[in-house]
């Protein structure tokens, strides 16, 4: 589940600290930021060996191990930091993160409305649990429709989260087919309604500049065009961490489905600070595990 921000930075915490430890974790920040996660996780285990109670520092060591996909290390710095700073919103958000990412929703969900209780004016928390709430809708819907396939309501209501997950509108409802058995209808509408929010989080995950979001979209034998794995990683990461913002929005999207296969053509518009462009895609997927990943990426 890609729904989350990841901040690198919080303002809260500025006021830590003397001016040259705020100079380190800026220095940390930005190694962390142009991908280089070792000597960012370095830097700060060298400078809470000397500051342990730095919140700012601490905070960035959670962020790092959760980009590096230790989660359950992750867990343990952000949980510590709001023991010892229970007033500070933010690692209460990033726990939620690494909570929906190992699918303990119920976690995930504490996590956000103590975040909010504590600012009650945090807006990212606020749109962070509308997002859960949506996801935990979409589930609910899924689990409806492996017990009646073909409830046409159930259909619909998760087509429509479908369609607010992933930004766009909700097109008419199609008319079945005739010969088309009722159980196969619903099995086609909710592989195409899943295979929708897997491009939608995809999406999502880009536009917040959530590089683990963004990674873990992609299927393990995903093999970049001219690159190894490793390079293209390294690559993204730098394009996905070093403009201010990012916005990518997806229409026209048509999914053409067989079985635990699919492709995904829509039009892809980006936009940064640093640049903007719009172009035709296609993301071809595999269903594992019961989850959509992507396995080859087209631009056209």
């Amino acid at each position: 589940m890609a729904l989350f921000r990841f901040f690198a930075v919080f303002a809260v915490c500025v006021a830590f600290g003397t001016p040259a430890l705020a100079d380190d974790a800026q220095d940390i920040n930005r190694r962390f930021r142009s991908g280089d996660l070792a000597g960012a996780l370095e830097q700060a285990e060298r400078h809470l060996a000397k500051n342990p109670k730095d919140a700012q520092v601490r905070f960035l060591k959670g962020l790092i191990l959760g980009d590096q996909g230790k989660r359950d290390e992750a867990i343990r710095v952000l949980t510590g930091l709001t023991e010892d700073f229970p007033e500070l919103p933010e690692p209460y958000n990033n726990l939620a993160v690494l909570y929906a990412a190992q699918e303990n929703y119920d976690a995930a969900k504490n996590a956000l409305e103590t975040a909010i209780r504590v600012h009650p004016n945090y807006a990212t928390a606020h749109e962070n649990l509308g997002d859960l709430y949506a996801k935990l809708a979409s589930l609910a819907y899924d689990k409806a429709l492996t017990l009646d396939k073909g409830n046409a309501a159930v259909q619909s209501k998760r087509a429509r989260i479908g369609d607010l997950i992933a930004g766009v509108a909700s097109p008419a409802p199609a008319a079945d087919k005739a010969g088309t058995a009722p159980g196969a209808a619903a099995d086609s509408a909710g592989d195409a309604a899943a295979i929708e929010t897997a491009v939608a989080d995809w999406a999502k995950a880009w536009s917040n500049q959530d590089v683990a979001g963004y990674f873990a979209a992609y299927a393990s034998d995903f093999s970049p065009a001219g690159l190894s794995r490793a390079q293209w990683e390294a690559q993204r990461r730098s394009r996905i961490t070093a403009p201010r913002s990012i916005e990518v929005q997806i229409s026209d999207l048509e999914i053409e489905q067989q079985g635990d296969t699919a492709r995904a053509n829509f039009r892809q518009s980006y936009r940064s600070d640093r640049l903007s462009a719009t172009v035709s895609k296609t993301l071809a997927l595999t269903r594992r595990d019961g989850r959509w990943r992507i396995v080859e990426e087209i631009s056209r």
